[in-house]
């Protein structure tokens, strides 16, 4: 059976719109890892963002660290550490989460984007569990070295926001 133009459009606007999202994790040369606090949320998070309309996944990441923190990462050194399917009772989105290690002189100059990021810190791997802060989901699993694909879950308890892992699949491979 073979589908008109028409019918074809039609299937594909039926079909569920999800936005998507890209972040990464960068670690400096003694493993510690970098995290950002934008002002407009709770927790600590990761350089990222929404991928932009004809954008992939790679090309935002490049693009928000650059914007976030003013690092220039070359997509040839990214590797793909996590994906994750994200639902709330707002939206539904996949996140896709890179990893690179950069030299420390990387980040002697980290200018931060004045409209969304307020403060950046890095974190070692041991501190994570310790640390009185609530971070992003892919920031403990960096931190115990897990990688592979997630479902998340955004809870709403009496306006506070969390977001709980549900489901976690590793990789196949990799290095």
């Amino acid at each position: 059976m073979k589908f008109t133009d028409e019918e074809r459009r039609a299937w594909l606007a039926s079909l569920d719109r999800r936005f998507s999202s890209a972040a990464v994790l960068i670690e400096n040369e003694q493993g510690e890892l970098l995290i950002v606090k934008a002002g407009y949320k709770d927790h600590w998070s990761l350089p990222g963002g929404i991928v932009d309309v004809g954008e992939s996944p790679l090309e935002a990441a490049v693009r928000e660290v650059k914007e976030e923190v003013d690092i220039q990462v070359d997509p040839k050194d990214l590797k793909l550490a996590m994906v994750a399917s994200r639902h709330s009772d707002e939206f539904l989105t996949h996140q896709f989460v890179f990893f690179t290690k950069l030299e420390n002189d990387a980040f002697s100059e980290i200018k931060l984007q004045e409209s969304e990021i307020v403060a950046s810190k890095f974190i070692a791997k041991n501190e994570v569990d310790f640390e009185d802060m609530s971070l992003l989901w892919a920031i403990r699993f960096w931190a115990i070295d897990k990688f592979g694909y997630v479902n998340t879950k955004i809870i709403d308890n009496d306006g506070v926001k969390k977001e709980v892992v549900d489901f976690f699949a590793p990789m196949i491979g990799g290095e």
